[in-house]
């Protein structure tokens, strides 16, 4: 798995949202609709080889793409190459610094801690 540019995580979001999807069909739902195909299909390419989506030959020259990972997978890599960059692997840094900077309230960790010790 890889980070995405912005251009890859809107084709990601597409297929997330419409299940799998042709490139002229992943265009129409972008919400850049002046997208080139060739642009996109680059893209797409790109996303299949490092595993992010798959594709189903539905004729020798028509593929459906779908999802490989979901959107919850991808959340926690991202999340993880994050806090292991910036904060050395500890969440509690990572969430000390939210709290410092006051972008999670005491209310609002108190409620994480409610929630994680309900499940």
């Amino acid at each position: 798995m890889k980070k995405l540019t912005d251009k890859e995580l809107e084709i990601m979001e597409v297929l997330w949202e419409n299940g799998p999807l042709s490139t002229r069909d992943i265009i129409l739902h972008l919400p850049d609709t002046t997208a080139h195909f060739n642009t996109i299909a680059t893209y797409v390419r790109r996303l299949e080889q490092h595993g992010m989506i798959d594709h189903e030959e539905l004729s020798p020259r028509f593929y459906r793409y779908h999802a490989a990972v979901t959107r919850e997978q991808y959340i926690s890599y991202v999340n993880k190459e994050s806090v292991e960059r910036f904060f050395d692997g500890s969440y509690m840094d990572f969430i000390s610094r939210l709290v410092k900077r006051h972008e999670v309230s005491i209310d609002e960790l108190k409620e994480l801690i409610r929630v994680v010790e309900e499940e």
